[in-house]
């Protein structure tokens, strides 16, 4: 598998990691969440967790399983601001009902084997207008994602608390041993 996912906690350094993957030329998808978010702001909608938290949850799969695909059979790598299966782990956190669609999506749709996490960090965390968690429910969020990916039989790769150029070369370094061929950037 070709997708590489980077998840974690809210405010653990993921989206800063995949910006510098791009930066570094490789194809990435961002976090759907926050687009959504945005978007809703914007238009002032309701699909805001604390306004209709069912259809923001249907949004935000939708568009993951939309960027799941957005791969296709392609032999480069493409790395991804979450996976499917936050999903499933957001919705536990919350104490919410998860879809039996989430669970076989999440089964079916599956991506390299190992994941890469960056661990609950205080020193980098902050809120903002999108991430309302406190540091404390972003840990509890935490444990749920690696429960998730664990119980799915990923292999579960911690990101090292470091500069953000050290991250990628970490992650970049632990996919040469399966991606030799393709760890090229586009041009």
């Amino acid at each position: 598998m070709n997708r590489i996912v980077i998840t974690g906690g809210p405010g653990f350094g993921k989206s800063s990691i995949i910006r510098e993957l791009e930066e570094r030329k490789y194809f990435v998808f961002h976090e759907i969440s926050r687009e959504i978010l945005e978007n809703q702001k914007q238009a002032d909608g309701s699909i805001v967790p604390w306004k209709d938290h069912h259809a923001f949850n249907e949004a935000v799969f939708k568009g993951r399983l939309e960027q799941f695909h957005a791969a296709g059979n392609s032999a480069r790598l493409y790395f991804y601001d979450r996976g499917l299966p936050d999903s499933l782990a957001y919705l536990l956190a919350d104490e919410k009902d998860v879809p039996p669609h989430f669970m076989e999506e999440a089964r079916l749709c599956s991506y390299y084997h190992k994941i890469f996490y960056t661990p609950p960090w205080t020193d980098i965390y902050q809120q903002d207008e999108e991430r309302w968690e406190d540091f404390g429910y972003a840990e509890k969020i935490h444990e749920y994602i690696m429960r998730f990916y664990g119980g799915l039989g990923y292999q579960l790769i911690e990101i090292p608390k470091a500069d953000i150029a050290s991250r990628v070369d970490f992650i970049l370094t632990e996919l040469e041993k399966d991606f030799t061929d393709y760890l090229h950037p586009r041009p």
